[in-house]
């Protein structure tokens, strides 16, 4: 067959032809690219992501809908109605690994509030989060209640911050993960890093008042008292009619000043449970011990309950009446005070309200050592010392407790440690207590006094 040959003239070769059509080639590539990328119109529309198929936490509906009904009841504070409705949930789907972390959650939270100070109730919980985590080893709701059981069962702070920094990815903006933070700061004496995470909590739930309360707790435990005032208002500007905030803010010119006025006006318009504790109070204070006798008249609790205190009513009875001069009427209340405290302490014996209340009625029934001891027992509890939010608290009312046994020197060391570390009360609001009356002209009460007077 004949070959086509073409010849090229001008000593052009077959090379340098095809040597030119490949570059042609290559730069009608390069304008065609670049006029692509150049026009709008000729886009490349984005590839669609493909959602995250999530299923659901059980199949079951009547299992989900008790879990709601406990976390509902949990917000409330009704812990016990929440552990019945997390139980009814797993009655109904026993692998149902979110509830078995919500039950672990309420369990702690029955023993940490005092609903249930038991240790079985804080095996309950343990047991209750271990099953979460058989059913899901990467569940971050586990991983949330064993941090809420090492900070409110066995007080392991670190602990507890390991499990709340694994949980935290998937709950970055979960206010009872940074509450509990905090919660756990402050009781490690981290005052600004408490502070910090309130302040994130408050930025993503600016209109909740518990989270301003804790703020403005927070700052009256560094004495930091102006703080204090203004975020008591803001929470009270959003709950005026709630008891809590409304005693908060009454105590607070108290813990300052020593001044009652706000406690007076708060007794008197309030409706709630506080109003006979608050009205005992400032008339105590104030010396009105007639007063103070009416207003224990009107309590119907046998025990008085505030953010700083606990009193059985026949303790406070004792206390009014030995302030009052009236002594024997007084040992009358301080013995039932003491059987009614040995009597509740056979069930809860390592609480320190109950010790230290008892180490009082002791003190004024002439078993001076045994009340001393008995105070030194409630301040070296690691559940008090290893806590520098709760500590203070029991300090001051160690101090109570050896002025009320007439030894002097101890009270005043005991309060010249809660005065050079965060406390709720500065001294003038601290001795505006009568329960000082007995030691205040002693020559170490009076060093102390004109030392860390403001």
């Amino acid at each position: 067959m004949k070959q086509l040959r073409i010849t090229f003239p001008g000593g052009i070769t077959h090379g340098m032809v095809v040597w030119f059509l490949i570059g042609s080639l290559l730069g009608g590539m390069i304008f065609i690219d670049k006029f692509l990328l150049e026009t709008s119109f000729l886009e490349i529309p984005e590839i669609p992501e493909i959602p995250e198929i999530t299923l659901p936490p059980t199949w079951n509906q009547a299992a989900y809908d008790a879990y709601l009904n406990g976390i509902d009841h949990g917000r409330d504070g009704d812990h016990e109605r929440s552990v019945e409705q997390f139980v009814r949930a797993l009655e109904e789907d026993p692998e149902f690994s979110i509830a078995w972390a919500a039950l672990s959650r309420a369990h702690s939270a029955m023993y940490f509030d005092g609903i249930d100070p038991t240790e079985e109730r804080l095996v309950i919980a343990r047991v209750a989060a271990d099953r979460a985590f058989q059913l899901d080893a990467d569940l971050p709701e586990a991983h949330l209640a064993l941090a809420y059981y090492y900070y409110r069962g066995p007080r392991d702070y670190e602990r507890a911050l390991e499990e709340l920094a694994i949980a935290e990815p998937d709950f970055p903006e979960d206010i009872g993960l940074l509450r509990t933070r905090a919660f756990i700061y402050r009781s490690t004496g981290e005052w600004d890093a408490a502070l910090f995470e309130l302040g994130r909590a408050v930025e993503l739930e600016p209109q909740n008042a518990e989270l301003l309360e804790q703020q403005a707790r927070t700052h009256i435990a560094r004495r930091a008292y102006v703080f204090a005032d203004s975020l008591l208002d803001r929470a009270l500007e959003l709950l005026p009619e709630n008891e809590t905030l409304r005693i908060e803010r009454a105590l607070l010119p108290l813990r300052r000043d020593g001044e009652t006025g706000a406690l007076h006006a708060a007794s008197a318009s309030s409706l709630g449970s506080g109003r006979p504790w608050m009205a005992w109070l400032a008339a105590f204070v104030d010396r009105d011990y007639d007063g103070a006798r009416r207003a224990l008249d009107e309590t119907v609790s046998d025990t008085l309950i505030w953010q700083d205190g606990y009193l059985p009513k026949a303790l406070a009875y004792g206390l009014t009446q030995h302030a009052a001069g009236n002594v024997d009427i007084a040992q009358l209340y301080f013995e039932d005070a003491r059987e009614i405290l040995e009597q509740d302490l056979q069930t809860d014996p390592d609480n320190p309200d109950l010790l230290i209340a008892l180490g009082e009625a002791l003190a004024h029934l002439g078993a001076q050592q045994s009340a001393i001891r008995m105070a030194h027992r409630v301040t070296e509890m690691p559940r008090v010392s290893g806590d520098a939010f709760t500590a203070p608290r029991y300090r001051l009312a160690a101090a109570r407790v050896f002025a009320a046994a007439g030894d002097g020197d101890a009270a005043s060391d005991e309060l010249e440690v809660y005065l050079a570390s965060p406390g709720f009360f500065s001294l003038e609001g601290a001795l505006a207590d009568p329960r000082f009356d007995s030691v205040r002209d002693e020559p170490g009460f009076q060093v102390l006094v004109s030392r860390y007077r403001r």
